[in-house]
């Protein structure tokens, strides 16, 4: 009895298809990771701006109190007002997933506080206002799908 064989054979226009689809999802992912980044940064200055508060800066009494607890607020900067711009530049991307998942980060230990505010400190909320941005993200990345397939 003879050999039986089956053949498959993938187009090549498939394969670069997916190749195409797997960077199109890249620079998607890529763009509307750094589209909210640049939202959150904005929503950083916005929220100060916005405050109605005036934020003074911490007595020296009480920042003595601090240092000697090793507590000093905001890495030894007196008042949120102050540091905007320092939690401005601490928002960093990340990405994982051989680019298809985009991370957006700060280091600032403080930044919740920001974002949801403290009972003597209002929210000023920064990532959830950019978040809610997801259909657009969500836009970008059905776009980038839909340009692989179009070919």
């Amino acid at each position: 009895m003879g050999d039986f064989n089956i053949d498959v054979k993938i187009d090549k226009n498939i394969l670069a298809m997916k190749d195409e689809m797997f960077k199109n999802l890249q620079d998607a992912v890529k763009t509307a990771t750094l589209t909210v980044k640049e939202e959150v940064k904005e929503n950083i200055m916005l929220g100060y701006e916005k405050s109605d508060l005036e934020w003074k800066p911490i007595s020296d009494n009480y920042g003595k109190q601090l240092e000697r607890k090793g507590l000093m607020p905001h890495n030894g900067l007196y008042s949120p007002q102050q540091d905007k711009k320092k939690l401005q530049d601490s928002i960093s991307v990340k990405f994982r997933s051989g680019g298809l998942t985009g991370i957006i980060t700060t280091d600032r230990p403080y930044a919740i506080y920001v974002e949801k505010g403290t009972k003597k400190m209002p929210a000023r909320p920064f990532f959830e206002p950019a978040v809610k941005k997801r259909p657009q993200i969500e836009k970008i990345i059905k776009n980038a799908i839909d340009k692989a397939l179009k070919r």
